[in-house]
């Protein structure tokens, strides 16, 4: 499996844990103060995108850190 670079993964992971919550956050303050329409639909959208996200990234990151034996294997 290819592996990212580590600057790479640094800005991706950057921008799933900071960026697109912070742009979340944005568009929901300013779409129901100016009752832009569909903005709930939007942030639920763009929330699970960014758990989705959130998700793969930490799931990754426990495969690579397990095969670099940084981490035990679970005991299950």
């Amino acid at each position: 499996m290819p592996v990212l670079p580590q600057k790479v993964y640094e800005i991706l992971r950057w921008v799933v844990i900071v960026v697109i919550p912070a742009a979340i956050t944005l568009y929901g303050i300013i779409g129901n103060t100016c009752n832009i329409p569909y903005t709930d639909i939007v942030l639920t959208i763009a929330g699970a995108v960014d758990v989705f996200l959130g998700t793969i990234f930490g799931i990754s990151k426990l495969n690579y850190d397990r095969q670099n034996k940084e981490i035990p294997n679970d005991p299950r």
